[in-house]
Parts: C-alpha cells; structure tokens; sequence
C-alpha cells in the first residue's frame, strides 16, 4: 500500500470537515471539499490514473487545513494534499505556476521582479500575464517594494542583559516585501534578552511543499537546516513556513526530525520568554481597538490560537474585538490568488465584510500573504484601517505605530 492509500483510509467519510471548507462553503460542491478531495486522491492512486477532474479539484483547494481540526478521526490532510498534488502535477500542472513559485522563493530574484512589478502601469499583472497563470482576470496586485520606515532606536535602558541567541528565519517573500517585521521581531527578541545570529538561509520550501513540488521542497529544506547547523532555537514569523518546518522529517528532508523540533512561531517563543508581562508595562497606545485574523497554518497546521491573542489583549489601551469567522481562509493561501483568482476574491469579500462589522482600527495577522491580501482589500474600501502583523503591533506598543 502506497503512503498516500495509507493516508486516505483514515478517513471516515463523516462529513464533519465539511462546513469548515472554504471552497466547500462557497460552492456547495462535494468535489470542492476535503472528503471529496481525498477519495478522488484513493481512486486516482489506486488506479493510477490522474485525471484532468481530479488534478482540478486539487487545484483549487486552498491547502488552509481548517478540515484537519474539523476531523474527529485525525486524518492528516495537509500531507495528503502535498502528496496527491505531486502525482497530479505531474501530469497536468501549469509551468508558469512551478516558475512563478521558484522566482519568488529566491529573494533575489523576487526583489528584481517587485522592482519591475512597481514599474508596470497600473496595479495589477498584464492581462497576458494573468491569463497564463490562470486562465482568468487577475484579481490579486502586483507585489511592490516596500518605502523605508525604520524603527526609533530602542532606548539602551530599556534592554536586558542577553541570556541567549536564536535564528531568526528571513526567508524569501518575507525578507523583500516585510523587512519591518523581521525588524520588529529583533526589537522584541532583544527585549526579552536574545540576540539574534546571523545566516545566509533562504527559502525553506513551503511554497513547494503547498504545491505538490517535493524535490524542490526538500532541496531547499537541506540547505536551510545546512545553513542554521548550530543547535539554537529557529524563530519563524510567517505562519506557512512555520508549518512546513515543524513538518521537516515526514514528507520531506526525513533527517531533519531534530530540526523542526528546534522551530519556534515567534509569539509563542517571546510568550514562554517573558514578553507577556513586559507588555504589561508598556502605554504607547491608548483605546485602540483591534481584531485578529487567524492565519490559517498558524490555527490549523501550528495549532496556536490562543497565544498571540493572550499577548494583544495584556496590552494597557488595547480592546480586542471578536471576529467573525476569523480562522476561515482569506484566499490568499501562498499563490492561490494569482492562479485561483475568482474564489480568492470571493473569499476575500468575505473577510473584508467581517473585519469590518468589528469597528477595528487595527487587524492584525501572522503571515505575510493574509497581510498583503486584507491590505489590498483595505486600499479598495472606503473605511481604510491599519492591517499590521501581530509583532509589529506588538512592538509599537513600546516604540509607538509608524506612520
């Protein structure tokens, strides 16, 4: 019996996971939803036959995992997917896409195409473009670089002894388009007394992984466990890679067990390091009120929900207000709103609406793919607020917001 048999005989075929499905909820087709999806995926390994029908459904799932807390039988979806996808793309997978995702996973090369992106007239790809990614209009802004807005230097009074160092995961997106989080996590990693070592590490493979590329994943998972060899902890504020490290050892990199159990998401690692009562302190902000988007492989691939709101809601002058549906997928899910690009935005809308009913001024999220879509729905509407990542908000509360 294959790995992937193996996998899709766990499920039921209860239909819990159903109404947590994102796809599922906005078409109400069987084949949009988890259980569908996975016997496709038997049917298509036991015969050996991957259909167009079945590389399509796999397509438009958001790979968000919302089914795998839904599921009371523990089936591991997430691996199913990366699985199933490997043997569909193989047969029927768009090039631009394994292009695309290789370009943007090189930092280099992804800030020479942002540069070139900011030079295009208007905001969105070409249509050409759009249409060789997707088969449809873009609904998705080209990515630009970021202005320069750094942070006031931390007053040397306020910094405590060191009493360690970590690595800090740069990344590939995250590095080019959100330099001032990493920024910020350093700020609140000093300020619970670590430093951070530097390293030449890049991408660690989760938009391959996501994708169904497995090779390429686990190419680039070797090289960055080469790159951070020292036994310290591994910081990650992206809620995707972070997911993806932690699961080092199974799908991919099989050595590299001792790795992902060295991976910490970067709020929980400040929380269990003091930071709770440190913010406690702080009174840069004064009746603000803000919501919290739950990125979707920091609540279903992580299993962390509670820590980052426990940390927003210690700060004095902040009131945290509930949101509706907040662990549903926004559609951004890595790539899929450039090659999945109506239900992205249908998904989007949905967000939108909700983050709005709360009367925030402030939406916070872990992962820079959910911060760039909600800012583009933020731009769009006509109540703009800010949309931050939680550290950044989480540092302003000693430095002041940015303007």
């Amino acid at each position: 019996m294959s790995k992937l048999s193996d996998l899709t005989s766990q499920c039921i075929r209860c239909g819990f996971c159903l109404e947590s499905c994102p796809t599922f909820l906005i078409t109400g087709d069987e084949s949009q939803s988890p259980r569908g999806r996975i016997t496709l995926a038997r049917e298509a390994d036991q015969t050996k036959s991957w259909d167009e029908s079945t590389h399509q459904a796999l397509d438009t799932c958001l790979g968000c995992r919302a089914c795998e807390t839904a599921c009371p039988s523990g089936v591991q979806y997430g691996k199913i997917l990366e699985l199933a996808r490997s043997e569909s793309q193989s047969k029927h997978g768009n090039p631009y896409q394994k292009t695309l995702i290789n370009t943007i996973s090189n930092h280099k090369l992804a800030r020479l195409q942002f540069a070139l992106g900011g030079l295009l007239p208007g905001k969105k790809p070409p249509s050409f473009i759009s249409k060789l990614l997707s088969g449809q209009p873009a609904e998705a802004n080209a990515p630009t670089l970021p202005e320069l807005n750094p942070w006031p230097p931390i007053p040397v009074e306020e910094l405590p002894p060191v009493i360690g160092e970590v690595y800090l995961l740069e990344g590939c997106v995250m590095r080019v388009l959100y330099p001032g989080v990493h920024e910020a996590t350093r700020r609140l990693l000093r300020r619970v007394g670590f430093t951070v070592r530097e390293s030449n590490a890049g991408c660690c493979g989760a938009l391959q992984a996501h994708a169904g590329y497995l090779p390429e994943a686990e190419s680039r998972a070797q090289a960055l466990a080469a790159a951070m060899s020292d036994d310290l902890p591994v910081i990650i504020n992206s809620a995707g890679c972070g997911s993806t490290i932690k699961e080092y050892g199974s799908l991919i990199g099989e050595n590299l067990g001792h790795f992902a159990h060295r991976a910490h998401d970067a709020t929980t690692f400040l929380a269990d390091n003091g930071l709770t009562s440190l913010l406690e302190t702080t009174s840069k902000l004064k009746n603000i009120t803000v919501t919290y988007h739950e990125a979707c492989h920091l609540v279903h691939g992580q299993k962390i929900s509670q820590t980052p709101k426990d940390l927003l809601q210690s700060i004095p002058g902040i009131t945290l207000a509930p949101l509706a549906e907040a662990d549903l997928c926004c559609g951004s899910a890595g790539t899929y709103n450039v090659f999945q690009p109506a239900k992205a935005r249908e998904l989007l809308n949905r967000k939108w609406a909700n983050i709005a009913q709360t009367q925030a001024q402030i939406v916070v999220t872990g992962n820079p793919g959910c911060q760039s879509w909600i800012e583009q729905a933020n731009q769009e509407s006509d109540r703009p607020i800010r949309v931050l990542h939680t550290l950044e908000l989480l540092e302003s509360t000693f430095s002041g917001l940015r303007i």
